[in-house]
């Protein structure tokens, strides 16, 4: 995929298709502070492979 603009947690709503857990912002809306990091985190893992963290340094 290649994107000509961001997609992130804040810019769509985002759920794990099997538990249903929510990985957007609508975390942070419901006061659950310390979930929207660790929800942040697992989008990118999901979007990025091992490789692609490697090619961008990230």
């Amino acid at each position: 995929i290649i994107l000509g603009d961001e997609i992130s947690p804040d810019s769509c709503r985002l759920w794990d298709a099997e538990t249903l857990d929510m990985l957007d912002k609508e975390l942070f809306r419901q006061g659950k502070d310390d979930e929207v990091i660790d929800a942040y985190e697992e989008v990118f893992n999901r979007l990025l492979t091992e490789e692609d963290k490697e090619k961008w340094g990230i």
